[in-house]
């Protein structure tokens, strides 16, 4: 396999930094040490400043994001406010939380040789970066599609590799694991270890640390400004099974999948698809990227139409209903926030579908007060933490009161302490009667807040039941991809 190659020893270094915005403080007397071929994660509740502080380590603060700065951030003995923005991405890059703002290629390859070739790096050169990154992120077979035909986890599995073949000297990454699935955990974190290998510096801002319990060197944690350094056991904590509540078999399914097959263009994305699911039940959806969860969600809100079978919604064929008939049934939030908040402020974008469905706007400040927005209802939505855009796109679904509510990766972004809330919330909307079906890559979350699991593999579903059995499976667990939870590994949360 093909190498980046050596390079030589490099520090950064950062030095009393504060950040603040307008008179918001978020970063104060920050001081932290990197050498090449360390690997430090950096963990913190959200909206604590890990994202602050990796714009500020690149030098997109102040350069691109404004904002009062003190202290100091050197790259060896270069301080970064004295180097154009070129020459520190070249030695410090950064993979956004939001990954798809940094895709400029229409294919996967298109997109990973982009920045080697507007760096005019000769053609034989690009070719043998370009077979390894392929190679070591399991891209080959992806080599041709385009970017939009990708899942959420690909892409960012895709930026991680356009951003590692530039072979900066630190690379940052934000939030990696948001959107991967557990084998692209495994694969990044064997990443790292490469990297480290070859001299390559790397700063992560991570939720949760479990996968990379043998790639870091030190772990930091971010609280009210401040970093100190920390480790894995200070920042574990107990663990809480969710108790199986029984669904009588006789009862009449809430959603029903009948023999489903779908595809898009290529291959069957499901496969013979049977499922039923009951009135008040949690069930979680896991699987790897491409798996198919997604595609079930979709066609369970009515957005896909099955190729064959079919799939019942509260006793009706779900696709052959309209848009505002499906909408006061099922609430789905979707996988990425970004592309699906368009309103101004928190609550013009919960208030939505009420205003447009002439429902009463009661609906949308009980929704509000439930995902704990109420006090930054009128904050404008391009100023929300990524959990803020998960929490605020759960509202909106909740605010059409439905029957069924489908959370698609609502574990993105949150913290420790907000993913306690959502899982407070899901057993309060079953408690209620609401159905909820999650896609989740997290295991931990799926056994504190599900009743039923169900496994998808490859288009099909290997395995389905309750979540504690399901979830206890070593070998279903290892040859679907599923992260196993903190049980079955013991540490590294």
């Amino acid at each position: 396999m093909a190498s980046i190659g050596k390079r030589r020893e490099h520090l950064l270094t950062v030095s009393s930094l504060s950040c603040r915005y307008g008179e918001h403080k978020v970063l104060n007397g920050v001081n932290l040490k990197i050498r090449s071929g360390e690997a430090v994660a950096i963990v913190g509740k959200s909206g604590s400043g890990k994202t602050t502080l990796a714009y500020a380590l690149c030098g997109i603060i102040p350069r691109r994001v404004d904002a009062e700065v003190e202290g100091e951030v050197k790259f060896d003995e270069f301080n970064l406010s004295d180097l154009s923005f070129q020459e520190i991405l070249r030695n410090i890059n950064i993979v956004l939380e939001d990954y798809e703002a940094q895709i400029f290629g229409l294919t996967v390859e298109e997109d990973i040789v982009f920045g080697l070739e507007n760096l005019g790096i000769p053609r034989k050169e690009i070719s043998e970066k370009l077979k390894w990154v392929l190679e070591f992120f399991g891209l080959e077979k992806y080599r041709s599609y385009e970017v939009s035909e990708l899942s959420g986890g690909m892409k960012q599995r895709l930026c991680i590799a356009s951003t590692t073949i530039l072979s900066p000297s630190f690379l940052i990454l934000d939030n990696p694991t948001s959107n991967l699935d557990w084998e692209g955990v495994v694969k990044l974190s064997q990443v790292i270890s490469r990297l480290k290998g070859e001299g390559m510096g790397i700063i992560l801002m991570l939720r949760k640390l479990k996968g990379f319990e043998k790639t870091l060197d030190r772990i930091y944690q971010l609280r009210n400004g401040k970093l100190r350094r920390t480790s894995y056991e200070k920042l574990s904590r107990p663990y809480i099974k969710h108790k199986y509540v029984e669904h009588p078999p006789s009862e009449v399914p809430i959603i029903e999948f009948r023999d489903v097959w779908f595809r898009y263009n290529g291959p069957y994305v499901l496969q013979g698809i049977n499922m039923k699911v009951y009135e008040g039940e949690v069930v979680a959806l896991m699987g790897r990227n491409g798996s198919g969860k997604t595609t079930m969600m979709k066609l369970i809100d009515g957005l896909l139409m099955p190729e064959r079978g079919k799939v019942i919604v509260a006793g009706r064929e779900i696709s052959k209903l309209k848009a505002p008939e499906r909408a006061k049934i099922v609430g789905l939030a979707f996988q990425d926030p970004l592309k699906h908040i368009f309103s101004e402020t928190v609550w013009d974008e919960v208030s939505f579908g009420c205003r447009k469905l002439g429902m009463s706007l009661e609906n949308a400040r009980k929704a509000l007060f439930l995902m704990k927005l109420e006090k930054i209802q009128d904050r404008e939505t391009y100023k929300l933490s990524m959990g803020e855009k998960v929490r605020t796109v759960v509202a909106s679904a909740l605010a059409l009161n439905p029957k069924v509510l489908l959370l698609d990766e609502p574990t993105t972004g949150q913290d420790y302490e907000l993913l306690g809330e959502l899982i407070a919330i899901v057993r309060k909307v079953s408690m209620i009667g609401k159905t909820v079906i999650i896609v989740t890559h997290d295991s931990d979350f799926a056994l504190s807040v599900a009743d039923r699991v169900a496994i998808l593999n490859h288009g099909k579903i290997v395995g389905m039941g309750k979540a504690d059995e399901v979830l206890m499976d070593r070998k279903l667990l290892s040859e679907a991809w599923i992260e196993p939870p903190y049980e079955l590994v013991g540490g590294g949360r």
